[in-house]
């Protein structure tokens, strides 16, 4: 799969520009028929049909949780319900591939690998978190640090605090301890305030 990436990210190579950047967003033509009717896609389109990302995030977290279930959207589910819930099973988290940038059981659906790619670009935080960790880490695609910062940074403006930690991190590691530390004082002031509040599961 690490052919994609490159295509795909050919229309990012002024990313560290301040620059609009023009794409087209998928459509349902774009995914397997399995893919449209996992409890994942469900959910996503549950949350979608909020005005802001998370307000639609109680109706849309049963789905997520349940998807969890399906080794096709282990990683997306996973993902989203971390993103919906500040209670998630940590051990959801450590059978992750994308969390943890290694190829585990689970590994990471072709559905799953294209959506993070094309929603990455159309502005959705979850993806942007997603696709900066694997760039940072070099997980599926090559290795960029640059890239990687970048979409983390999309993600982190977005309120997304795993982003928050991650950018801090990265942040750190090139020697840049200011705007690192200002990103870790973000992320736990979010934390503290409940941004992603524990969503109970459906009965």
């Amino acid at each position: 799969m690490k052919w994609l990436l490159p295509i795909v990210l050919t229309t990012l190579t002024a990313c560290s520009e301040e620059r609009e950047v023009s794409y087209t967003c998928p459509t349902d033509a774009n995914y397997s028929e399995a893919f449209l009717d996992s409890d994942f896609y469900q959910g996503w389109r549950t949350l979608k049909a909020g005005e802001y990302p998370r307000e639609n995030c109680k109706e849309a977290i049963h789905y997520f949780e349940r998807g969890v279930s399906d080794n096709a959207v282990f990683e997306l589910s996973t993902l989203y319900a971390d993103f919906c819930s500040g209670s998630l099973d940590q051990s959801l988290l450590d059978h992750s591939s994308i969390y943890l940038s290694e190829k585990l059981s689970t590994g990471v659906d072709y559905d799953e690998f294209k959506w993070v790619l094309d929603l990455a670009l159309c502005n959705s935080p979850v993806e942007q978190y997603a696709l900066g960790q694997m760039l940072l880490n070099g997980f599926i695609t090559d290795q960029d640090t640059e890239k990687g910062i970048y979409f983390l940074s999309l993600a982190a403006h977005q309120d997304h605090i795993q982003a928050q930690l991650a950018l801090a991190g990265a942040l750190e590691q090139i020697g840049e301890q200011d705007i690192a530390q200002r990103w870790a004082a973000k992320a736990h002031s979010n934390l503290t305030a409940g941004i992603a509040p524990p969503v109970k599961n459906a009965e």
